[in-house]
């Protein structure tokens, strides 16, 4: 497909888009206006034997399930996710901590939701602060004691638990005199760890780390990721220390160190109720007004997308640039006449090829990378710099070899030597014939970025996520990511066919 043609089908592909949308979502939020007169939603978790239950990745959620309930288990990476699978049927309810399903319940976009809760003789959840330094692990569980005794603990819980999302964070000032802690934690473990106002982190847990920071001189960085991703992060020595919802059991003690409880946890069962749907005359656009005040206006939420919209560029076209760098020396082995030279290349791009993308990622990540203090977006575009040296490299020998070798030898007829014929004649032509795969495959590049959350980088599809958090809502966030793709994906091309013609344009005269 040539570039043009790759030109029109994003914006064929976007007003499709569009239009889908202006279809599909009227129907979904007219119905989804639930009636307060419920009184059909589940009370006893017996109702849920042998039902199909989600749980997190990571979480200690499939044990209770299938001890409590012996249920068909359903993995997902966030909460957000497993219960929109609730809401259409696709499985019977979500587990999660009791406190946290309660915050998501109460929720006023949320009626139609409801909890179930498991007797603590399945599940009591003490939850706790994961590390693999016992000399942190002692320091905060001799902090911890202070507090309990002072009664800050108590009120602490009284403020977040007793409370809505919108409870303000105390102002915790920190000095930083010796040194700094390290933090890894999940931003969708409201009350524990959550996104506040002006993109900011609060609650039970991000206090209670800030409280003793500052007991001890230190300041924080904190690294927001996915739940599954806590414990490999602490694990690899990445982090201090990780908090959230994280539960204390048997099995996650032989892989790290917990701290004395912080709180003490039930597990619950997020349901859906039976309840009566009522039709409403909704418009698209009042819907997308709404949508818009409570994803991009409210607490300024708009500011997360921005910065993970950089996050995305800045590590597509830094891989691009040194993508394409390192694909000139790849190219350069595959077309030497040393069979040596050639295999070595060649292996090289086999091994790529055959690596999905974030399997490498994450061998760059805990492995190449693992002892090597450098930024995780740094990570990232190292290993899709590898990525994209293979597929540049093999598509310029491609079109290297599409080159008339007549040309070549009347290049060196007229006195270039072979370097100079390769600049001169071999170069540019393959340079034209390369670039319309080279611009799809930026574009493939962009779209394969959407994976770096799995290294604790906050991307444009990350930004949704945690938006997402926050609003409980489904669509909209997506929705916006994906129109957000498709525009750098129309202009990238743009981009590209207005080179691709100049170019051309350079070699008619």
């Amino acid at each position: 497909m040539c570039a043009e043609n790759r030109y029109n089908f994003y914006l064929i592909k976007a007003a499709i888009f569009l239009a889908v949308l202006s279809w599909l979502v009227i129907p979904v939020y007219a119905s989804d206006n639930v009636s307060d007169n419920d009184s059909g939603s589940q009370t006893s978790y017996k109702s849920l034997y042998g039902k199909k239950i989600g749980v997190l990745i990571g979480s200690s959620g499939d044990d209770i399930a299938i001890s409590a309930l012996n249920a068909e288990v359903f993995y997902y990476l966030d909460i957000l996710s497993g219960i929109e699978d609730v809401r259409k049927g696709r499985i019977d309810g979500f587990i999660e901590d009791l406190s946290v399903a309660r915050v998501i319940a109460d929720d006023v976009a949320n009626r139609d939701l409801g909890v179930v809760v498991i007797p603590a003789e399945f599940f009591k959840a003490p939850i706790g602060v994961m590390s693999l330094n016992q000399g942190i692990v002692d320091r905060f569980n001799a902090f911890l004691e202070i507090i309990k005794y002072d009664g800050i603990l108590l009120d602490m819980q009284k403020r977040w638990f007793d409370n809505d999302l919108d409870t303000p964070m105390p102002d915790i000032v920190l000095t930083g005199d010796n040194g700094t802690l390290r933090v890894a934690i999940c931003a969708m473990s409201m009350p524990f760890v959550y996104l506040g106002a002006n993109s900011s982190f609060k609650g039970y847990s991000m206090e209670l780390v800030l409280r003793f920071a500052a007991h001890f001189g230190l300041k924080v960085e904190f690294i927001d990721m996915d739940f599954s991703g806590l414990i490999p992060y602490i694990v690899s020595g990445k982090a201090d220390l990780a908090v959230a919802n994280i539960s204390i059991t048997e099995e996650r003690k032989k892989s790290v160190i917990f701290t004395e409880p912080i709180f003490d946890d039930l597990a619950a069962v997020i349901v859906l109720k039976k309840v009566v749907r009522t039709a409403e005359n909704d418009t698209f656009f009042n819907w997308l007004k709404e949508a818009v005040k409570r994803n991009l206006i409210t607490d300024n939420r708009w500011q997360i997308i921005v910065k993970g919209l950089f996050v995305t560029i800045f590590i597509a076209v830094s891989s691009l640039f040194f993508g394409t760098i390192f694909a000139g020396l790849i190219c350069c082995l595959l077309t030497r006449k040393n069979r040596y030279a050639r295999r070595v290349a060649g292996l090289y791009c086999s091994l790529i090829y055959g690596t999905p993308a974030v399997v490498l990622l994450m061998i760059s990540y805990y492995i190449i990378f693992d002892k090597i203090s450098i930024s995780n977006i740094a990570v990232a575009i190292a290993a899709f710099t590898m990525v994209e040296a293979s597929t540049v490299a093999q598509n310029l020998r491609s079109a290297i070899e599409t080159v008339d070798p007549v040309e070549i030898e009347a290049a060196r007829s007229m006195g270039f030597t072979s370097i100079g014929a390769f600049l001169a004649v071999t170069l540019p032509q393959a340079v034209r014939k390369a670039l319309p795969s080279y611009a799809f495959g930026f574009v493939e590049l962009v779209k394969a970025t959407a994976i770096v959350g799995f290294i604790a980088i906050n991307d444009l599809t990350r930004a949704s996520d945690i938006i997402r958090s926050r609003t409980y809502d489904a669509y909209f966030p997506i929705l916006l990511v994906t129109l957000i793709y498709l525009i750098i994906m129309v202009i990238s091309v743009w981009i590209f066919k207005i080179i691709a013609g100049k170019l051309n344009r350079g070699r008619a005269k």
